[in-house]
């Protein structure tokens, strides 16, 4: 009972207070699933960025990764699973997202590579986690 009860508290902690359904920014994106379709084996690498859209360091940790784009191209694919997509929230659990933003390296089947700390990443940060996963 008492598991339920902290589970709950890390749902809702996690959930924005009050949500302006029609209030659309570009990291709210729809959500793609980390692994491919039935059957379909997915490529890799992901990077993983677990986010709240409406939230301030999500927005910057999001601006950071778009100027990243083309860094990123032919080295990790961007994959966007955010708390307010309630099939998204699956992911929060799997990997054990307690803090926002967060950035989770996943190879094609899910499983991680390698993660950052939560909070705002640097593109430095960002860099030295895609060189460092390259390596194993």
């Amino acid at each position: 009972m008492q598991m339920i009860k902290v589970l709950l508290l890390i749902l809702f902690a996690l959930l924005p207070a009050c949500t302006d359904s029609e209030q659309k920014t570009e990291a709210s994106s729809p959500a793609v699933t980390v692994s491919g379709q039935a059957g379909e084996q997915a490529a890799g690498p992901f990077l993983v960025f677990f986010l709240d859209p409406n939230g301030g360091p999500c927005r910057l940790q999001h601006d950071i990764l778009i100027r990243m784009a083309a860094e990123l191209d032919g080295k990790a694919e961007l994959r966007y699973v955010q708390t307010t997509v309630p099939e998204d929230l699956n992911y929060f659990y799997a990997y054990g997202i307690r803090g926002l933003p967060a950035l989770v390296l996943v190879d094609g089947e899910g499983r991680e590579i390698k993660r950052l700390p939560p909070g705002v990443r640097s593109a430095d940060e960002i860099r030295s986690l895609l060189k460092s996963a390259a390596k194993q």
